[in-house]
């Protein structure tokens, strides 16, 4: 039995990748990815969204978010170490419907590996319909993805949030748009996700979906990303809409589930990483 049903049965890069950054052009205005703009993250706004507060405290969310990491810096690695550029550092957050606590996940994911002494974290609010990592970071509204793809916002130096967080940077959605579906593929979007994941062997770019059920373009950014998790709410997620979820995502990417909501042996939310 593969780890996927395993998961289904619970609830019946410093510069460059040598080569491949030298050779492929990246997208206009992207040749700096450092980032102009600074974001203060106020860790009380942090503590009353029940997220990850990056301090010296040893909670049983960070332990958690540990484990939900590991296998994702794991194939990273691995692939780093076999020379191939296969976009393992891109990571996709989503679920299959709103309400799952995707954004929640994703949030703490990036905070987590922001932890880690060798990554740095991106985390990119691609749920162009309905953003909320602003909101939940406590951040202002900022030009960010959209506008990127659109052509109002040249060149990304200035959609990057450094924030107050080591290593963690953010990107927030942008301006609403009537087309964003056919933004996120266009060339322009994939030139993007080639130039994140090869200009920084040392950062992983964490993507906060949409939920693939509930919108088109959901479908479209899961066949860009290295690797995607998928959350799973459970006792609210039926099988069937599970399956359909993971056939959206194809059998090309790694995949892995996070048992989201569940009190099996906890006080409070518990996590489960089912890597395939």
């Amino acid at each position: 039995m593969d780890t996927i049903e395993k998961a289904l049965q619970k609830f019946d890069q410093a510069p460059g990748v040598p080569g491949a950054a030298r050779n492929s052009p990246p997208p206009d205005g992207a040749t700096a990815l450092s980032s102009r703009s600074r974001a203060e993250i106020n860790f009380d706004q942090l503590r009353a969204e029940g997220l990850l507060v990056p301090d010296d405290t040893r909670t049983q969310l960070k332990e958690e978010f540990r484990h939900i990491k590991r296998p994702l810096l794991k194939k990273l690695a691995a692939n780093s170490a076999n020379g191939r550029t296969q976009h393992r550092n891109i990571v996709m957050v989503t679920s299959a419907r709103p309400g799952e606590g995707k954004t929640y996940n994703a949030i703490n994911l990036a905070l987590s590996v922001a932890e880690e002494r060798n990554r740095r974290v991106l985390l990119i609010d691609a749920d162009v319909l309905k953003p909320s990592v602003g909101r939940k970071l406590g951040l202002e509204e900022t030009p960010g993805l959209v506008d990127y793809l659109t052509g109002e916002a040249q060149g990304l130096r200035d959609l990057l949030l450094k924030t107050n967080i080591p290593q963690f940077t953010v990107m927030q959605s942008g301006k609403r748009h009537h087309l964003t579906t056919e933004l996120l593929a266009s060339d322009r979007m994939r030139q993007l996700i080639d130039e994140l994941a090869q200009r920084y062997s040392d950062r992983v770019v964490v993507f906060d979906c949409p939920p693939l059920l509930s919108t088109t373009e959901a479908s479209v950014l899961v066949q860009l990303a290295g690797q995607v998790v998928m959350v799973v709410a459970e006792g609210e997620t039926t099988h069937s809409e599970v399956n359909k979820s993971l056939a959206l995502i194809g059998s090309k990417t790694d995949v892995g589930v996070v048992l989201n909501k569940s009190r099996v042996g906890h006080d409070g939310y518990g996590y489960y990483y089912y890597g395939s």
